[in-house]
């Protein structure tokens, strides 16, 4: 979370949406009892065998990052004006550059400074990433006008992720995910594996009868960035990644998590991380030969980055 973050709107989504309780709390999620086939006569051994069935998908996402500059959500600064003017999580140095589908429908932009991540030096790129919900094209009354809200935002943390990597000897990038369902941040941090790659994040306990879990990425093996998504031993989603596409589908297995809010907006935007992934690998690498030895870094943390060390006890009083 940045100092610039307008903090008092987070506590009034946060209330509202307390007042929404979902309709089931979360639990350990079981594992659903494969049908057993019919039992095969003598005649019918012969025949071919029946295709297994697909997993039932509750809900899916499509994360798509702009490949050109020729999408008409893009197109001049008007687009990016009237989401200023909506909200002020948009901030003024914000560029477009992507949409989410939920179930073949466009839903968000993703939007973020590309200057401040692409045209920077290392030591001082930043990633802030957030997304909203699409406007109506036609408005008279933008504060009134549908669309535009804040749904959640990304943030990478080089500071935290030179402290996990000195911790696992390996470099480990750490971002952060805010949404304003929560005044909670969620730390999503790479672990180590001898093939592949992991990462995590918890689930925080947020109404009554909620379990504290904790979100396990597991690395397919092989071209792109593929994932699939576990509660323990349970799979309950997956990402697929087309790195070359720019493309990042997202699909829910598990019907109770599916219909999370929460949880579905924390999926998104990790399929929004995975674009980034493979850079961010390479400058925190970078950043860590430099420190292996001496635990010195010449990284200057922000004041942004700072903020996210502070003690919230001190800050109440």
């Amino acid at each position: 979370m940045s100092e610039e973050d307008p903090v008092e709107e987070l506590e009034k989504m946060a209330e509202k949406a307390a007042k929404k309780p979902r309709a089931q709390a979360r639990a350990k999620p079981t594992k659903k009892k494969a049908k057993t086939a019919p039992a095969t006569t003598k005649k019918e051994e012969g025949a071919p065998k029946a295709p297994k069935p697909k997993r039932q998908v509750y809900k899916k996402f499509k994360v798509n990052f702009w490949r050109t500059r020729l999408h008409d959500e893009e197109i001049g600064l008007h687009q990016q004006l009237k989401y200023q003017a909506k909200t002020r999580w948009f901030s003024k140095n914000f560029d477009i550059e992507g949409v989410i589908e939920e179930d073949n429908e466009k839903k968000y932009i993703i939007a973020y400074s590309k200057e401040s991540w692409e045209e920077k030096p290392d030591l001082e790129r930043r990633l802030n990433l957030r997304i909203f919900t699409i406007m109506e094209e036609k408005i008279t009354d933008t504060k009134s006008a549908k669309g535009g809200n804040y749904k959640g935002g990304l943030e990478l943390s080089v500071t935290h992720s030179l402290i996990q990597s000195y911790e696992i000897k390996h470099p480990a990038p750490v971002f952060f995910m805010q949404i304003p369902r929560t005044i909670n941040l969620s730390r999503v941090v790479r672990g180590w594996r001898l093939m592949g790659t992991r990462w995590t994040w918890p689930l925080l306990p947020e109404e009554k009868g909620d379990k504290f879990q904790i979100v396990r990425a597991k690395g397919v093996v092989g071209p792109g960035r593929n994932y699939n998504i576990f509660i323990g031993d349970v799979k309950i989603a997956r990402v697929d990644g087309q790195v070359v596409q720019k493309n990042f589908e997202i699909e829910i297995y598990d019907e109770a998590y599916a219909k999370d809010k929460t949880f579905v907006i924390y999926m998104i935007l990790f399929g929004c991380m995975c674009n980034f992934m493979r850079e961010v690998e390479k400058m925190v690498k970078k950043f860590y030969k430099k420190m292996k030895n001496t635990a010195t870094s010449d990284y200057t943390p922000p004041r942004s980055e700072l903020m996210l060390f502070r003690n919230p006890r001190m800050m109440r009083r």
